[in-house]
C-alpha cells in the first residue's frame, strides 16, 4: 500500500512560508507538516487564524538547521 500525500511548508513561521501553509490548508484536503524554529504554539495559531479548515490536519514541527 502507498503512503498517503502529505505536504511539508518549511519554514512557516513568517513570510512567504507562513502564507503558504495557510493558502495549502485552506486550497487542499492533504495534512500540512510546516515548521517553525521556535514558537510552534504560536506559528500555529497564525496559520489557523481566520482559516474555516479542520485544525487536525496541521502539525507544526520545531526546526532549526543552523
Amino acid at each position: 500500500m502507498a503512503p498517503s500525500p502529505w505536504i511539508l511548508a518549511t519554514p512557516a513561521s513568517r513570510g512567504i512560508g507562513l502564507q503558504l501553509a495557510r493558502r495549502l490548508l485552506n486550497t487542499t484536503d492533504l495534512p500540512i507538516v510546516a515548521t517553525a524554529r521556535k514558537d510552534i504554539d504560536d506559528t500555529r495559531e497564525k496559520i489557523l487564524e481566520g482559516l474555516d479548515v479542520d485544525p487536525n490536519r496541521l502539525s507544526v514541527l520545531e526546526l532549526d538547521v543552523t
